[in-house]
């Protein structure tokens, strides 16, 4: 197991740098593609750990390499936002392949990243290693917990992120939520992501094919308890609920498409619904904001 920054160490971190000036997206990506090659180098070979509570991340059946690259797009908005919004010491919560916080350090921010990795044994300890030795506060903490020990982070973050995480929950996204709101300053920002289970090819699979739009229940069949998988995706309305019901301001909102080629003719067509309606595309970011003023 390698070394975690204890909490009462983050405020030791390297401070932020050369942030004030928003990059482009060729930076941006340059840097991230890095981050997911120094990931990728250092996934386990066995993935028993990875998988044994979710079975759809089995080695042979998840591409690790492909959700990671297609993911630019997802953290290219993210990153948008916490450049906009002036934010330093950023807290990234569960976004445990680290590519992202990776990028974030170094393109000059402060930044914690808060992930349980115990419960993977061993598996990512090389990545868990990378972040730490990058200047990343590796915070050995489960924010979706309601008894979640936050000491050392609460009010201690410019903006967090919370990307892919919620759905993964079977249960309320309320303790979650609140403990993203303990460790945010007031003013601060949130950065919040789901998956909409609205999506167009859902829609057609569910109406014209009877098929689920849940899990594959050979993936919950086949995985220990508890499965963590996703439980429960969300509409547009339902997660503009929760962060307004957890404290939050929505200050913008985006919906967008990110796992098919969308510059293909035959996909525009194949897919046109979830480009032409908002509420019908695959993601759903919401840029949400801590009310109160900065001390």
């Amino acid at each position: 197991m390698p070394p975690f920054t204890p909490v009462d160490l983050v405020s030791a971190l390297p401070a932020a740098k050369n942030i004030s000036k928003p990059v482009d997206y060729e930076t941006f990506r340059g840097l991230y593609r890095q981050a997911v090659d120094e990931v990728l180098v250092r996934m386990p070979q066995d993935w028993s750990a990875l998988s044994r509570h979710n079975a759809g991340w089995s080695k042979d059946r998840f591409d690790c390499a492909g959700y990671l690259n297609s993911s630019l797009a997802r953290y290219w908005r993210a990153y948008r936002i916490l450049a906009r919004s002036g934010a330093a010491f950023v807290l990234d919560a569960g976004g445990f392949l680290a590519a992202f916080p990776l990028t974030l350090r170094r393109l000059g921010f402060r930044v914690a990243l808060a992930e349980h990795y115990a419960y993977y044994g061993s598996a990512m300890d090389a990545i868990a290693q990378l972040a730490s030795s990058s200047g990343i506060a590796v915070v050995d903490v489960d924010l979706t917990e309601p008894t979640a020990n936050l000491a050392g982070l609460q009010e201690g973050f410019d903006a967090v992120t919370c990307m892919a995480v919620a759905e993964h929950l079977a249960h309320s996204p309320r303790a979650l939520l609140a403990n993203l709101h303990a460790t945010l300053r007031p003013g601060g920002t949130l950065v919040f992501e789901v998956p909409n289970i609205a999506f167009w090819p859902k829609r057609f699979a569910f109406f014209v094919r009877g098929q689920t739009v849940l899990a594959p229940i050979e993936d919950v069949y086949h995985s220990a308890i508890p499965f963590t998988g996703h439980h429960r995706e969300y509409t547009l309305d339902e997660a503009r609920y929760v962060v307004r019901e957890a404290g939050f301001e929505i200050v913008s909102e985006q919906t967008f498409n990110y796992g098919f080629d969308s510059h293909s003719w035959w996909n525009r067509v194949k897919y046109a619904p979830a480009l032409l309606w908002p509420t019908w595309a695959e993601l759903i970011l919401l840029e949400c904001l801590r009310p109160g003023s900065a001390p």
